[in-house]
């Protein structure tokens, strides 16, 4: 969850990613009285939708200070702080704690895992979601048919992404203390309206590839990847862009 993000950008151009929030949300079974852990919480959208569902205490923990900014200037009820998913600073605080779309972006899950646990109060429930294992895999293939031209741009690059497998989380789940777990990969279709969204997306959710490009030549480099994408996966006969995800889905009882 590192980076410079664009809050403002984001907020535009993350229509599936909250969608798929309010899906998971529904999957908790809010009584109304719970107090919520948000992390990764972004632009804080979806932080303020759990503060409309319960009267108890909601917080919203993100490293981005952009995102953060964003969120306390937008939304009045939740409490929003800084802070890193990997050193969470909470003590049986919470009866619930939610992730969406956010937990691919560190890399030490395990810690995150460890944090959640002491998090939450006992009997408490995590669920979250997170790109999983084979994620975006189209998405990537087409970027590696263009990098050729831009090598000299990666050299000593690491994707700033860590899709997990379901096995592999039930396993750090277990060893972490949790009584009761699942850990799920979960086949997703990111559909954009058409192509100016699906830039906007690939703009402000990959922008740690953008942004080792030279600014003069980045514009180049995005219309070069999504050539490449259109020409392997079509728009539908409604112009939209689809884009074959993989969503890994945890629950998991303290």
């Amino acid at each position: 969850m590192s980076g410079t993000w664009q809050a403002q950008a984001y907020a535009a151009h993350s229509k599936a990613q909250e969608t798929w929030a309010k899906e998971l949300i529904e999957k908790i079974g809010l009584s109304g009285n719970e107090s919520i852990l948000d992390i990764g919480c972004g632009d804080g959208k979806i932080t303020n939708y759990l503060s409309e569902h319960t009267c108890g205490e909601v917080v919203g923990v993100d490293l981005s200070t952009e995102m953060i900014a964003y969120a306390q200037a937008t939304f009045q009820h939740p409490g929003f702080v800084q802070m890193d998913a990997q050193k969470l600073e909470f003590e049986e605080r919470f009866d619930v704690v939610f992730s969406n779309a956010a937990l691919h972006w560190v890399s030490d899950h395990e810690a995150v895992m460890r944090g959640i646990y002491k998090a939450l109060k006992p009997n408490g429930k995590a669920i979250l979601q997170m790109g999983g294992e084979g994620n975006a895999d189209e998405v990537f293939a087409t970027l590696k048919s263009i990098l050729p031209d831009y090598a000299e741009y990666f050299k000593g690059f690491e994707s700033p992404y860590r899709f997990c497998s379901d096995a592999e989380y039930r396993e750090m789940l277990r060893c972490v203390g949790f009584g009761r777990y699942r850990a799920e990969l979960i086949p997703k279709d990111m559909m954009h309206d058409d192509i100016t969204a699906f830039r906007g997306w690939l703009e402000t959710t990959w922008f740690p590839y953008i942004r080792r490009i030279p600014e003069s030549m980045q514009n180049d480099f995005i219309q070069k990847w999504i050539t490449a994408y259109i020409e392997r996966f079509p728009t539908d006969e409604n112009g939209r862009v689809h884009v074959a995800m993989v969503r890994l889905e945890v629950e998991a009882v303290k």
